[in-house]
């Protein structure tokens, strides 16, 4: 049993990629810099990557939903999969964090998209950029049922936390910005494991760039597809493959660079020092990549709808370029020129959200 006099948080990000736990970076250090002792729990992958950055915190095991997409564009099928067991999943992870609350005496969980955890007694933040959750063509019509679950979940929550703006800055668009909001929803501003670094950028060192991200086959697909790009083109590439567990080191292979991941720093200066940048249009990479100031082309996942919808509304903003997967080989890779779009980001109304929940929390301690 844990001490019981301690300020305790339980961080759980979603397994969907990295996108998940490298936007709960910020939230972490803002509970240790607050005297609170932060337990990260989750699945082996994002485990491993927090622990990277935060090398003394407590892990737990913790797995979430896992999510295996199709090869091709067509994500019917896994999508009906996932509606079908996803309330099974969240019953489960509902009972099971209310044991690991019990065992470790948590006093705040912070839960990005785990529909399950929240538990009565303590307090429970719920974070997303999806209020509204968009269905595949055929099912369009149930899109309202979807939107009036996630409010119930998001009810059962002290706060809902969106890392977005609700004014003409945000990069969520109609996902997290409904005509009506639940009352305890609180936009905190755009979140990224890039705040507070400072990098010295090498001019050029690079003329492709590629991230990968998200599920698999389809990250492996589109690192395939960059390979195959950079040869076409004669770049000098380097591919982030997304999976930290294959470590920082950068190597080569027949002519492209890889990394499993790169520190922050590092990655910060490789996006800066190339020519060329294409990435995921997950929302977490758009968030870093606005955090950073720059701009590139954007691949929504084939079939993942928040994707192809945040690649769509952000090319309309003339923010990002995007295509489809299916044309990357045959794109003039001039419209993956990197060009700089800073935005005016402030951690004000994060500030504002961290401090509301601590009151609270210091009240009902007190109390």
């Amino acid at each position: 049993m844990d001490d019981v006099n301690k300020n305790r948080v339980l961080v759980c990000p979603l397994a969907w990629g990295l996108g998940h736990a490298s936007r709960m970076i910020p939230i972490i250090s803002k509970f240790q810099q607050s005297d609170f002792e932060v337990i990260a729990a989750g699945d082996e992958l994002q485990m491993h990557y927090i622990s990277t950055k935060f090398p003394n915190i407590k892990i737990l095991h913790f797995p979430s939903f896992k999510v295996k997409l199709a090869r091709g564009s067509n994500q019917l099928l896994p999508i009906l999969r996932i509606a079908s067991i996803l309330p099974y999943h969240i019953i489960k992870e509902h009972y099971t964090i209310k044991k690991i609350v019990r065992d470790h005496q948590i006093n705040i969980i912070i839960s990005d998209n785990r529909y399950g955890l929240w538990c009565r007694g303590i307090k429970s933040i719920f974070i997303t950029h999806q209020l509204r959750v968009l269905f595949p063509k055929p099912f369009r019509l149930l899109e309202p049922i979807g939107a009036w679950f996630v409010r119930l979940i998001i009810k059962k929550f002290t706060f809902c936390w969106i890392p977005d703006y609700n004014d003409d800055r945000n990069l969520s668009g109609n996902l997290s910005h409904p005509k009506s909001l639940p009352s305890n929803v609180r936009y905190i501003g755009l979140l990224s494991r890039f705040q507070g670094i400072n990098v010295d950028v090498e001019t050029h060192k690079w003329d492709l760039v590629g991230i990968a991200s998200g599920p698999s086959p389809q990250r492996e697909i589109f690192i395939d597809l960059m390979g195959k790009l950079s040869k076409r083109y004669n770049l000098k590439a380097i591919i982030i493959k997304g999976n930290p567990k294959e470590g920082t080191n950068i190597f080569e292979d027949k002519g492209i660079y890889y990394a499993g991941h790169l520190n922050d720093i590092d990655f910060a200066n490789t996006v800066l020092s190339t020519k060329y940048l294409i990435t995921r249009s997950g929302y977490s990479t758009i968030m870093d990549l606005a955090f950073l100031g720059i701009s590139g082309l954007i691949i929504p996942t084939p079939g993942q709808t928040e994707q192809e919808y945040l690649a769509e509304y952000l090319s309309r903003k003339e923010l990002f370029v995007t295509c489809k997967q299916l044309d990357i080989e045959k794109i003039d890779i001039t419209i993956a020129q990197v060009s700089h779009k800073p935005i005016n980001n402030s951690n004000k109304l994060f500030q504002n959200a961290f401090f509301e929940l601590f009151d609270q929390y210091k009240c009902d301690f007190k109390n």
